[in-house]
């Protein structure tokens, strides 16, 4: 369980994951069956997921008011039929990362997660999202955003993911995205935040962000678990790979 010692502020999980082939329907049917169990759930606050562009990754998020209330529904029973089935049949490979608001007067470190929801009226077409991923894979890359990393050692092509057209669970625009990075310090995070990529953002729609900080599991208290504590993975020929360390932890990679 989380220690009570972590500060209980609105929590996030950042998780990738792919699907075995032949699944695909099967998987999707069940997963929207059991976003209402997880919504009655104490301390629910959101689900979202989508593809991500320019990866085989799809991209899904639980959002919780603490980290207390994000591990009830980790341990809770209504949950454990679909964490099996998960494994057992539908995820050819996945990654958790989990990370909260820092509360006040905290300093945010030097992993810090950028969450930016941009909400539209319509989906972007593929021309335009290919040309986003182009631009804002030049202008991350020259800010110093850190390479983003999947499973561990595994890099994306570019330092983000950008994620939609969005499901989410209350739905919170007609259409959105997310468009997600990794930072070093919070001067390289609020760099980013004043810069003219990120203003060029609101061209194409209403453009939020939250900085959120690192949770840490406690050793052994989940399979895949990293030596860190700071991630979760897993793959299906291998099973959880526990021993791995992330180069990005030591701020190596771009």
């Amino acid at each position: 369980m989380t220690s009570q010692a972590i500060p209980q502020t609105r929590t996030v999980m950042e998780a990738g994951f792919t699907l075995r082939t032949g699944i695909e329907q099967q998987f999707w049917r069940a997963n929207n069956a059991a976003v209402p169990t997880a919504a009655a759930q104490p301390g629910f606050v959101a689900v979202t997921g989508g593809p991500v562009a320019n990866s085989s990754w799809l991209y899904f998020s639980g959002t919780w008011q603490t980290p207390d209330t994000m591990d009830q529904w980790y341990w809770s029973s209504r949950h454990k039929p679909m964490q099996d089935a998960a494994f057992s049949k539908w995820f050819a490979k996945m990654y958790i990362r989990k990370w909260r608001l820092p509360a006040h007067g905290e300093a945010l470190g030097e992993r810090i997660f950028c969450q930016t929801a941009i909400h539209r009226p319509g989906p972007l077409n593929g021309a335009d999202t290919a040309d986003l991923v182009r631009s804002l894979t030049a202008a991350l890359g020259d800010l110093g955003a850190s390479a983003f990393e999947t499973l561990t050692g595994e890099l994306e092509p570019q330092p983000f993911q950008l994620v939609g057209p969005v499901e989410e669970m209350p739905q919170t625009a007609p259409v959105g995205y997310l468009l997600l990075t990794h930072w070093r310090s919070a001067g390289a995070a609020q760099a980013y935040l004043q810069s003219p990529a990120y203003r060029a953002l609101n061209d194409l729609g209403e453009v939020s962000s939250e900085l959120f900080v690192p949770i840490a599991e406690e050793a052994g208290s989940r399979p895949g678990l990293r030596a860190d504590g700071l991630q979760r993975d897993w793959t299906y020929e291998t099973g959880p790979r526990k021993s791995l360390r992330s180069p990005l932890a030591t701020h190596e990679g771009r």
